[in-house]
């Protein structure tokens, strides 16, 4: 009967921790659902019914020409190249920071690194414009994309760099003291121990660092003074604005958008089927010749 009223206990206990678990999902669903699978479901709508004023459906999609898709593969560039010059500068300087005995130091200068992130998005761009237009002695002094890419990386260091320091940090100094009595170098210990372990930090990092890359707005129009400064997501922006009074525009938007989605997605996806498939043949093939 103990026994019996034991089970029964804990049987009630786990049901008890279930339903709980259950009801603190219930507002992380409710926001979901809200603000990100609604205005999906939305978007995907508007993008194949007809809009107010258009012949046909076929004229939400009357934008695909030659000038957006020069805009995309623009503004995916300058988000790759911003990726890698992040993750170039992020990973020593998170590195060498993990390493440092002293607390204050890193407190120092994590606080510095971090601070972009604590003001203003729209101080930090006049801030910056002014800093270069002071250098060159004369207003309006920034022109090409370079000057969009400097800005993105000043914004979007601090993303690489606090998932990267997180987890560098936490990381046993024991698995780098076993490779090297191993008998592996420096590099060699960098490659096979150091950068698996950080493997999830250092995607979450270029993730948070190359979606904003590629559709944020405002930072080419303060930092490069081209009469053609506008990148996809000033597009997009431009058209919703638009769209207030013109149906027509925000259907574009949306299709727009939708569009985008898609090749992120697709990008993602033959990342996935490289990395699952591709590179784990090439890997099981080398183990076998080497066997």
């Amino acid at each position: 009967m103990n026994l019996d009223f034991s089970l029964i206990k804990q049987t009630r206990f786990k049901n008890h921790q279930r339903n709980r678990n259950w009801i603190l999902l219930i507002p992380f669903v409710i926001i979901t659902l809200l603000l990100v699978i609604v205005p999906l479901i939305m978007i995907f709508v508007k993008s194949f019914i007809k809009a107010n004023g258009a012949d046909s459906v076929g004229d939400n999609w009357m934008f695909i020409n030659g000038f957006v898709w020069e805009k995309i593969l623009i503004s995916f560039i300058i988000a790759l190249i911003t990726t890698f010059i992040c993750m170039i500068i992020a990973y020593p300087f998170a590195y060498f920071l993990s390493t440092s005995r002293s607390k204050v130091f890193r407190t120092i200068i994590i606080f510095v690194a971090t601070a972009p992130v604590w003001t203003s998005f729209l101080v930090k761009l006049v801030g910056l414009k002014t800093f270069f237009d002071i250098c060159a002695g004369f207003d309006n002094s920034t022109y090409g994309h370079i000057w969009t890419m400097i800005g993105f990386i000043y914004l979007y260091l601090p993303f690489m760099i606090m998932p990267l320091y997180s987890v560098l940090s936490d990381m046993p100094k024991n698995l780098v003291y076993a490779s090297y009595d191993l008998g592996y170098g420096p590099a060699r210990t960098f490659f096979k121990v150091t950068l698996p372990y950080t493997k999830v930090a250092l995607i979450s990092g270029i993730t948070l660092v190359f979606l904003p890359s590629l559709t944020t707005v405002a930072v080419p129009q303060f930092l490069n003074n081209n009469n053609d400064n506008s990148l996809i997501g000033d597009i997009i922006v431009s058209w919703g604005e638009s769209g207030l009074t013109n149906d027509i525009e925000m259907a574009s938007a949306s299709a727009l958008s939708l569009v985008l989605s898609l090749l992120m997605l697709g990008a993602y996806g033959a990342y996935i089927l490289f990395y699952k498939v591709v590179w784990k043949r090439i890997k099981l093939k080398r183990g076998a010749k080497n066997e």
